[in-house]
């Protein structure tokens, strides 16, 4: 009876221990996709550059979501990129601080995760501010 129970609830810490390592692992999924987004050399679009680069870098949850706000800012929307004066300054690349954290010229808390963040992003970013970071 004691053997039966023992082995019953080894089976039920497996059980839990595979479901927690399988949520964890699809939870990191987001962690991948980012050679998908390709900057041109000009004309970037917010809406099919900056936007997905966004999204999968900054504005999810835990971070810079409309619910989380880390250090008050959500980067979800386009407008929500400018209600805190000087991230993104049209024109102005070197004044906006989102160009200064990719370049590492500011310190940011997630500078351990950078493995979706490549030269090409960086760049395209620069490249829409210094088109004027128009909502396109």
């Amino acid at each position: 009876m004691k053997k039966n129970i023992l082995i019953r609830k080894i089976i039920l810490l497996s059980s839990i221990s595979v479901f927690i390592t399988t949520v964890l692992i699809s939870a990191c999924s987001w962690t991948t996709g980012g050679e998908d987004i390709v900057f041109p050399q000009e004309n970037i679009s917010y809406m099919h550059h900056v936007k997905p680069f966004l999204s999968l870098n900054c504005s999810y949850s835990p971070c810079h979501s409309d619910y989380n706000r880390a250090g008050g800012y959500a980067f979800t929307e386009y407008w929500t990129l400018f209600e805190t004066g000087g991230f993104v300054v049209p024109g102005n690349p070197d004044a906006s601080r989102l160009v200064q954290i990719l370049e590492e010229k500011l310190p940011h808390f997630t500078y351990f995760y950078r493995g979706n963040i490549n030269n090409d992003h960086i760049r395209g970013v620069r490249r829409w501010i210094e088109e004027g970071a128009i909502n396109n």
